[in-house]
């Protein structure tokens, strides 16, 4: 038997050795950490090999994907969305869906004792709802082996795997897949490639669901599926242990599919029926009144498409969750075109087939649809739809009268109102989200933006026929400007049809803006949506704001936070490279420069230097949440953020403005508490994020570290208690005042 002497020799040796990729300090973590785990157990001394092993998928986590683990691990998470392309190319359906995951306490399966196991993916697709039916398994998604694969760290930023042995489960974090078009999708008829079974292998209850088309993504499933994934660890075919996890599928080809319907059915059938009725020969559908504002919505829709599918295939961070947006997207072209096609029926009754009618009127998947509908508001849309007849003179615009453009206003502001009377029912369908909505609010206004400006030629044909210096003035001009455009005088015609109002361009972005905000607060009242400051969408969030009042590098900020170039242009549309990773160096530079940092050892600022996370934010952009729960501070290494508090009566004020060098969040890094405040970006900032796991190993090595920390959060906890109380003493004597003056003046 060893005695204690032999047992600590022993163990003195070991620290000792040499080990890739830890030093002393990371050795004595380590121990620490595992004596830890011992104590937490019923049995301290039993042996490795009898400890139960477990499985933990890693969860999604807004603004993180899974490419990030390559670089900072521990910062990777699992996808919740995944999207194929049935409209596409077949060879470029869609993305795979990479689901993370950890195995814990496996060493009875791996050398030496080397005990056979298998580890599995099976996948289910759940009923629309409780009561229709059970959840389905996809062919060929069962007990499906997998091999163990991790995020390749050679390949970044491009997201691509790469094998790894089963045998460094200890500090790997594994990858599972699943390709929806591969995988998801059956065969197409009469062949044996091109998905991944058979129609007919899918049980007859759950083809019956879908009487509309031999696959689940047709019209009759809401164009998506919940699926259900299971990975699972088992010997000799008895389970060790699982977990499941939920991923929502979308079929991203058939997005857009009903408003194409809207103009390519519904719009050119009534061009034509007024062509007839107002004696022209040839009209162009893009004189048509609800032309404009279907044509820019699809191309918004087609622009946040593109960010969504950078992110699920590229990996990219145009949104912090696709997932939302994609939900609240498509119930609103449900809810958008479905009320339209009611409204029209009875002179347009085929907008849906008769497979598509019967699975809207009694499928379950469509009754939260159906009670939204309102029908009588679009058929009163719909009679705004008439085209204004041939004029002469001034007014004459081709085949119609300029005085078009102004039933096209009409249509176009009336037709948004109904549209977003829907997407407040869309929100609603798409479930709450109160940490990102604002974000996303932002991406899709600025997209709206792009889609007017982009496509104004094609939506405003009459705008052909004027002279190119007026054709700005109706443009661009401004409510208010008296600035002539380098005319000497302005046609009377002109004034007189255009009044002092906003231009097109001017007119169509603000009203947008304030109708989505109006949505946003509407939103904001019932817990469906959060946002930080008066407005979800401020001023200085829109690219034609930033472009009419000159702002160059607002603009440029604003185009590279969308995923754009550099260029000072509203109309660019290059997808930008990603951006350049800080050398390791660079960062230890800048931590030795932050107080807090100072009494770390050149050794381990290099330490905390390889596991801190580099991110980027836009301007306006919010990092961390007033009331959010998570573990991490961030270091500013260029622009600047400002802290802003709620206070009880929900407005939200700035205490405090934090430039390179400054630090925030490390209440929440050393106490996990929620956050005090909402931190946000003022322009561009590049921050580092620092984990509790990353600092863990040095503050166990030096605890003053935690003295240092913890003065620095006191001061900071101070100065924001008091900013908050100043800003409650101020608004208790403006309250004050006000009562006293009321009862002067009015007695």
């Amino acid at each position: 038997m060893m005695t204690p002497k032999e047992f600590q020799r022993q163990f003195k040796r070991l620290l000792m050795s040499r080990v890739d990729g830890m030093d002393w300090e990371d050795k004595l973590a380590r121990v620490r950490q595992y004596l830890r785990q011992l104590e937490a157990r019923q049995s301290p001394e039993e042996e490795s090999a009898e400890l139960s092993p477990s499985l933990e998928l890693i969860p999604f986590e807004p603004g993180k994907r899974p490419v990030d683990e390559a670089l900072y691990p521990g910062h990777g998470c699992s996808e919740r969305v995944g999207c194929i392309n049935t409209s596409g190319d077949p060879a470029e359906l869609g993305d795979e869906v990479w689901l993370l995951y950890r195995l814990r306490d496996l060493y009875a399966f791996v050398a030496p004792f080397e005990r056979p196991f298998e580890v599995t993916l099976s996948a289910w697709f759940l009923p629309a709802s409780p009561g229709d039916g059970e959840p389905c398994p996809v062919p060929g998604i069962l007990d499906l082996p997998l091999s163990p694969q991790i995020v390749s760290t050679s390949s970044y930023p491009v997201p691509m795997l790469e094998p790894a042995p089963w045998n460094s489960f200890h500090q790997t974090v594994y990858v599972a897949t699943i390709a929806p078009a591969k995988q998801l999708m059956p065969h197409p008829p009469g062949e044996e490639t091109g998905g991944g079974y058979h129609w007919l292998d899918l049980p007859a209850s759950f083809r019956e669901r879908i009487p509309d088309g031999a696959d689940p993504f047709t019209f009759a499933s809401l164009f998506r599926q919940q699926l259900r994934v299971e990975i699972r660890l088992s010997e000799a075919g008895r389970t060790v242990c699982s977990e499941s996890t939920d991923v929502e599928i979308f079929d991203t080809g058939r997005f857009g599919s009903l408003y194409t319907r809207l103009l390519d059915r519904l719009v050119k059938a009534d061009t034509e029926v007024q062509q007839r009725a107002l004696g022209i020969d040839e009209l162009h559908v893009g004189y048509h009144p609800w032309f404009p504002v279907l044509t820019i919505g699809m191309d918004k829709a087609l622009l946040y498409l593109r960010a969504i599918h950078q992110d699920l295939e590229q990996h990219r961070r145009n949104l912090p969750d696709p997932r939302w947006l994609l939900r609240v997207g498509l119930y609103l072209e449900l809810l958008t075109c479905l009320g339209i096609f009611e409204a029209v029926k009875h002179e347009y009754p085929d907008m849906l087939s008769p497979e598509e009618r019967e699975a809207f009127e009694e499928g379950v998947s469509f009754a939260p649809i159906r009670a939204a509908l309102d029908v009588a508001a679009w058929r009163q849309v719909w009679d705004l739809r008439h085209i204004a007849p041939r004029a002469a003179g001034f007014f004459a615009a081709g085949p119609v009268s300029l005085t078009n453009l102004m039933r096209k206003q009409k249509a176009t502001l009336a037709f948004l109102h109904t549209h977003h009377a829907d997407l407040q029912r869309a929100i609603e369908l798409a479930g709450p989200n109160l940490w990102n909505a604002q974000e996303t609010w932002h991406r899709v206004f600025r997209d709206a933006e792009r889609a007017v400006l982009k496509n104004s030629a094609l939506a405003f044909p009459e705008l052909a026929h004027l002279d190119p210096r007026w054709r700005e003035f109706a443009l661009w001009h401004q409510r208010g400007d008296v600035r002539l455009f380098g005319l000497s005088l302005m046609p009377e015609a002109l004034t007189a049809l255009f009044g002092d109002q906003d231009g097109i361009f001017p007119a169509a972005c603000r009203q947008y803006r304030k109708s989505m905000n109006d949505v946003a607060r509407w939103a904001s009242e019932r817990q469906l949506m959060d946002y930080t400051g008066d407005e979800c969408i401020p001023r200085n969030a829109s690219l034609l704001e930033a472009y009419m009042e000159k702002n160059a590098p607002l603009l440029a900020a604003l185009q590279r936070r969308d995923g754009y170039g550099a260029a000072q242009s509203i109309d660019l549309d290059e997808p930008s490279q990603a951006p350049r990773e800080a050398s390791a160096e660079d960062l230890v530079t800048l931590l030795r420069r932050t107080p807090v940092f100072k009494p770390l050892l050149d050794r381990e600022l290099r330490k905390l230097a390889t596991k801190a996370r580099r991110v980027e934010y836009g301007p306006l952009d919010r990092i961390v949440l007033q009331g959010q729960r998570d573990s991490s501070m961030f270091l500013v290494a260029s622009g600047a953020v400002e802290v802003l508090v709620r206070h009880p009566d929900g407005q939200d004020s700035t205490v405090a403005a934090l430039e390179k060098g400054a630090v925030f969040g490390e209440f929440a890094l050393l106490t996990g508490e929620e956050r005090t405040a909402t931190v946000r970006a003022v322009d561009e900032v590049v921050l580092y994020e620092i984990t509790k796991e990353a600092l863990q190993p040095i503050i166990e090595a030096r605890p003053q570290l935690v003295i240092e920390l913890s003065l620095l959060m006191a001061s900071r906890q101070a100065h924001l208690r008091d900013a908050a109380e100043r800003y409650i003493e101020a608004e208790e004597k403006v309250r004050s005042l006000a009562g006293r003056i009321r009862r002067f003046v009015l007695g």
